[in-house]
């Protein structure tokens, strides 16, 4: 057999999948059969592909959330879209009512009193000044 031929039949056996699953050995896989084991390389073309997916996707989700903020704002709540996923960031109640009555020094003071801003520290503290100036 070829390497071509040995491909195409891993990729029937092992098969397609667009989301990540437990295999019968409770490892995270997807795609065709790949393994996402702690410590795996991941080649940098296909960290970027995932980075434009997930950007994109988070991108996406900033639309479903109707509302309508400046450019440095809206890239606030975006790079939160990236990190935390819509369904943890529909969870910040406070901050999105915040932020639907433009009252942008609370939902800076939201967005520091969450235990997301205890997981990413000084990101949190940049974004969090982002979104009470407006400003870079």
């Amino acid at each position: 057999m070829t390497n071509k031929e040995i491909m195409e039949m891993i990729k029937i056996h092992e098969g397609y999948s667009d989301t990540v699953y437990l295999d019968t050995e409770g490892i995270s896989t997807g795609g065709y059969g790949h393994a996402f084991i702690v410590g795996s390389k991941i080649p940098h073309k296909v960290a970027s592909e995932l980075f434009w997916h997930d950007v994109h996707q988070a991108i996406g989700d900033y639309g479903t959330l109707g509302l309508e903020l400046d450019p440095v704002r809206r890239g606030v709540l975006i790079d939160m879209l990236f990190n935390l996923g819509i369904t943890k960031l529909r969870k910040f109640v406070r901050f999105l009512s915040a932020l639907r009555a433009g009252d942008y020094d609370d939902a800076s003071l939201e967005m520091m009193d969450s235990k997301w801003a205890g997981q990413v520290k000084g990101r949190a503290v940049k974004l969090a000044e982002m979104m009470r100036t407006g400003e870079i």
